[in-house]
């Protein structure tokens, strides 16, 4: 293959990369507008839940109803990656967070997706497990988490590494602190004590895990549209040298196929 005829292969191929780029980052571009409109409904829905533990907690709680109600278990530390790539350094930043921590040798370690649960393998307490691959699987993804944190031993504590908007936070889920105060003034119920902390500490969990797996795939896929953006540019520069060698490759066959014919008409 001549080096024209390699040239304009290339280019046919980066024009096709970029077709396919192109379309990765619109789709992630749809996916994080999915995601803000999800985020507001999300964090209201979590504040409200909070706010109700916060008032039961008040009124009838004292220091050990922020427990769950279960034989005290192995602390949890849930860690929220992702399960595609081409994210660029999202996993990598969760992953040296979490190496940064000073974990108990008893805390298990629930590390969501797939690409960062590879990055966490040298631990002994790590449980893999599948993360959303976009918002329409966040829900499934959450009852996968609560179902294997009950078959652990119900977890004296919950902790959450997640990838916040700018960097990667920690947050305790459970035990609630005892509030110090509460808007309500009293606190009505026809359930048992009991039987109500059981039912608000998990609709608070599962909301609480919603909203953090919201935050965790939004911010992805921030990454993800930053890294296909810095693709494209780069892929537009290639095609743009390239075409520019093509043109030169072109101007010097007419130069020396000019010379050829001026050649020929001066011997003959």
């Amino acid at each position: 293959m001549s080096q024209r005829a390699e040239n304009n292969y290339r280019l046919e191929l980066y024009e096709e990369m970029d077709d396919i780029i192109t379309a990765m980052r619109n789709l992630a571009r749809v996916e994080m507008l999915r995601l803000e409109k999800a985020q507001g409904h999300q964090r209201s829905v979590f504040d409200s839940c909070r706010q109700a533990m916060d008032q039961f907690l008040f009124h009838r709680g004292g220091a050990a109803a922020g427990q769950l109600p279960a034989a005290p278990g192995p602390d949890l530390l849930l860690v929220l990656g992702s399960e595609r790539g081409f994210c660029g350094g999202f996993n990598e930043l969760v992953a040296q967070r979490f190496h940064e921590l000073a974990l108990q040798d008893t805390e298990i370690i629930l590390a969501v997706g797939t690409r960062l649960a590879d990055k966490l393998s040298t631990y002994d307490n790590v449980i893999a497990l599948r993360a959303a691959a976009g918002i329409d699987e966040s829900l499934a993804v959450m009852h996968s988490i609560v179902d294997t944190s009950v078959r652990t031993g119900f977890p004296r504590r919950i902790r959450v590494l997640y990838h916040d908007h700018n960097q990667p936070e920690i947050v305790q889920l459970l035990p609630l602190p005892q509030p110090d105060h509460c808007n309500a003034a009293s606190l009505c119920t026809t359930l048992p004590a009991a039987t109500l902390l059981q039912e608000l500490q998990l609709h608070y969990l599962q909301q609480g895990l919603m909203h953090y797996l919201t935050v965790s795939l939004h911010t992805e896929n921030r990454w993800r549209l930053r890294q296909m953006e810095g693709a494209r540019d780069h892929l537009e520069e290639l095609s743009r040298n390239l075409r520019q060698r093509i043109n030169a490759q072109r101007q010097q066959q007419i130069v020396e196929e000019i010379e050829v014919i001026l050649s020929d008409q001066t011997f003959s």
